[in-house]
C-alpha cells in the first residue's frame, strides 16, 4: 500500500464509477423503510419530540463507542440528571449530543458548510475531553494517518490528503452537498458524502463523529426525513470492521458500489430497529399512561408520564422542571408509581434517583 498521502477524486464521481443496478434492491428497500418510519413518527401516540432526547443520547453513546469510548446510556443519563459525577468519557458523549443538537438548530440559518463543520467540531472538542488540544474548530495543518493504536505512518491503513489540500477538498465537498450536479438518489449521495468526508479527514481528531452527525443533517436538509433524527452509528458500530474496510476500498480499489450497498444495508437495518422502537414505545406509552391514570386521578399525571419518557433516569428536581409540576406533586405521584413497580429508585433518603426501566430496556 502506498505511503504517500491519498489524493481523492473530486465530486461528483463519474458515471463509470457507480453502477446503480448493483445496489438497486437495497436502494428501493431503504426508501420503503424510511418512508414507513416517517409515517410512524408522524402518527405516534407519544409526542415524537419527547422521545428525541433519549434517542439522541443513545446515538451519542453509539457514535463515541466506535471511537473506543466505553460508556453506557444509563451512565450518561445519570450524569445529565446530576446523580453521577461526570468524567471525560461521559463528557465526550455529552459533547457529541450538544454538537448534534446545535447543528440541528443552526441548519435553519446555515447551509451544510465549512462554517457548520467547524462549529460542530469546536463543541465536540470542548470541556477538556480527549483531543481538546488538537486544534478544535479548525481544519488540520499537519499530516495525519489512520490505523491500529500505536501504528506509524509506515504501518497505517490510510493516509489522508496533505494538509495544504484540505481546504480545496472540503470546498469541493461543500459544493457537491449543496449543488451536486449529478442524477443520483439522495441516499446514494449521502453514502458518497460520508465516505468523502472521512477520506479527507479534515480535522486532527473527531472526524468519524462529525461525519456521522452529517448523515441525519444531510437527509433532513434534502427533505428525505422530516426531522434530523435518523442515526446510523448503531448500525455502523455493529459492523465497524466491515465499515472501515469498505471505506478503504473506495480509496484504494475505487469500489464505490460495495460501499454504497453496505451503507444502504445499514439504513435498512437501522430503519427496522427504529420502526420496532416506535411500535414498542407506543404500546408502552399506552399501557403505562392508562395504568398511571387509573392509580392517580389527576390531569397532571400525563405531564409526569410524558416527562419520564423524555428523561427515563431522573431526580425529583429534574422531572419537576420537565413536567412543569411542583416537586411536592412529583414526589406524591412518584411514590404511587414506585409502589406499583412502574418506576424504581435507588432507595436513597436524599437526592433519590428514579429509573424507568421499561423504556431504558427498549433504548439500550
Amino acid at each position: 500500500m502506498a505511503r504517500a498521502p491519498f489524493t481523492p477524486d473530486p465530486l461528483p464521481l463519474s458515471n463509470e464509477q457507480i453502477d446503480p443496478l448493483f445496489f438497486l434492491k437495497e436502494l428501493i428497500e431503504a426508501h420503503k423503510k424510511i418512508a414507513q418510519y416517517q409515517v410512524l413518527l408522524q402518527n405516534t401516540k407519544l409526542p415524537s419530540h419527547l422521545l428525541l432526547n433519549p434517542v439522541m443520547l443513545n446515538e451519542a453513546v453509539q457514535s463515541t463507542k466506535i471511537e473506543g469510548t466505553q460508556v453506557t446510556l444509563d451512565e450518561v443519563l445519570e450524569v445529565e440528571t446530576h446523580s453521577r459525577k461526570n468524567n471525560k468519557d461521559v463528557q465526550e458523549v455529552l459533547n457529541y449530543y450538544h454538537a448534534l443538537r446545535e447543528s440541528m438548530d443552526r441548519l435553519s440559518i446555515l447551509p451544510i458548510s465549512t462554517r457548520l463543520f467547524k462549529s460542530m467540531h469546536l463543541t465536540l472538542m470542548s470541556n477538556g475531553v480527549r483531543g481538546s488540544n488538537r486544534s478544535p474548530g479548525e481544519y488540520r495543518k499537519i499530516q495525519n494517518f489512520i490505523g491500529p493504536e500505536g501504528c506509524t505512518m509506515e504501518t497505517a491503513t490510510f493516509i489522508p490528503p496533505q494538509p495544504q489540500s484540505v481546504d480545496n477538498y472540503m470546498n469541493n465537498l461543500e459544493i457537491y452537498i449543496n449543488d451536486p450536479q449529478d442524477k443520483l438518489d439522495e441516499l446514494i449521495r449521502i453514502a458518497i458524502v460520508h465516505a468523502q468526508f472521512e477520506t479527507i479527514h479534515p480535522f486532527l481528531d473527531g472526524n468519524g463523529r462529525i461525519g456521522r452527525i452529517l448523515i441525519p443533517l444531510y437527509l433532513f436538509n434534502k427533505k428525505v426525513i422530516d426531522y434530523p433524527n435518523f442515526f446510523l452509528s448503531e448500525a455502523l458500530e455493529r459492523d465497524k470492521h466491515k465499515y472501515y474496510r469498505y471505506l478503504n476500498d473506495t480509496r484504494y480499489k475505487g469500489d464505490w458500489n460495495q460501499w454504497i450497498q453496505f451503507f444502504l444495508e445499514a439504513i435498512i437495518h437501522q430503519a427496522d430497529k427504529n420502526i420496532k422502537l416506535i411500535n414498542d414505545v407506543n404500546e408502552l406509552y399506552d399501557r403505562d399512561l392508562d395504568l398511571a391514570q387509573s392509580l392517580i386521578n389527576s390531569s397532571g399525571i400525563k405531564k409526569l408520564v410524558d416527562a419520564i419518557f423524555q428523561k427515563p433516569i431522573f431526580t425529583v428536581p429534574t422531572i419537576s422542571l420537565s413536567s412543569e409540576l411542583s416537586e411536592a406533586t412529583c414526589r406524591r405521584y412518584l411514590s404511587t408509581l414506585e409502589a406499583n413497580r412502574i418506576v424504581f429508585s435507588d432507595g436513597k433518603q436524599r437526592f433519590k434517583t428514579y429509573y424507568y426501566y421499561s423504556l431504558l430496556d427498549k433504548l439500550r
